[in-house]
């Protein structure tokens, strides 16, 4: 098994307990809440909320790809939708912007549970969205492209 050890002694510098409020994307809102808090790099410990509407990608067969997979097309779905379970890790990107790789479990209204990589837009907050994030020291999430496996990866200086 290949393990990486990227960094020796990392502590959480701060933990942040948050709440997005209804009519706003969800990953905006993560953003604003980092951005708030001045929080570069860390990661999503616990999210649980509501959405009117999802969208997300989640990993499918693709012989032609690097590692044999890529993401489906987006999957848009209408709520209600309620937020099972979400994590997530906080970076920047290559230009400096902020970055996060949020995945989440969800269930509409038949009790039908759905998973995936949630990206920007169309993630609206039905009721509120409750996350706690913990905010990393001594550790540097970029995300940069993987020529390996062709995907945007954070990689950890």
């Amino acid at each position: 098994m290949d393990v990486r050890k990227y960094f020796k002694d990392s502590d959480i510098k701060r933990i942040v307990v948050g709440r997005i409020p209804k009519n706003t994307d969800l990953l905006t809102g993560i953003k604003e809440v980092c951005k708030s808090y001045d929080i570069s790099h860390g990661y999503i410990a616990s999210l649980i909320g509501s959405l009117k509407n999802a969208r997300f990608v989640y990993a499918i067969n693709d012989e032609k790809a690097n590692m044999g997979i890529r993401y489906s097309d987006p999957v848009l779905l209408d709520g209600p939708l309620e937020i099972l379970a979400g994590q997530g890790i906080i970076g920047l990107e290559d230009t400096d912007e902020l970055s996060v790789h949020l995945h989440m479990l969800i269930s509409d209204e038949k009790m039908r549970v759905f998973g995936g990589h949630f990206i920007d837009g169309g993630n609206d907050v039905l009721v509120t969205a409750e996350i706690i994030i913990h905010e990393i020291d001594e550790v540097e999430n970029r995300r940069v492209y993987d020529e390996d496996t062709g995907f945007l990866l954070f990689k950890v200086r």
